[in-house]
């Protein structure tokens, strides 16, 4: 799964799209109106949450060698 659609497909009124995934700004305002029903998050706030991203498998190991507590997202993906 590409990381545009781990971070899209938990925005409200995300409906899906076909074919590839956009990697800038113009492909996604070509594909928004498609993707959402009601208003689609600007590109900006997307690519920042991709740039921003941290894998769940990564923070849960991190976290559980220094003995600290996982969110529930990092707990299922050491269960699931």
């Amino acid at each position: 799964m590409a990381l545009f659609d781990t971070i899209i497909r938990k925005k409200t009124g995300f409906k899906g799209y076909t074919g590839n995934p956009p990697t800038n700004e113009s492909e996604y305002d070509a594909k928004k109106t498609e993707m959402f029903d009601g208003d689609a998050p600007a590109w900006s706030e997307v690519k920042s949450e991709m740039d921003n991203y941290v894998d769940p498998r990564v923070s849960a190991k991190q976290k559980l060698v220094a003995g600290e507590p996982l969110t529930e997202e990092e707990a299922d993906t050491i269960v699931l």
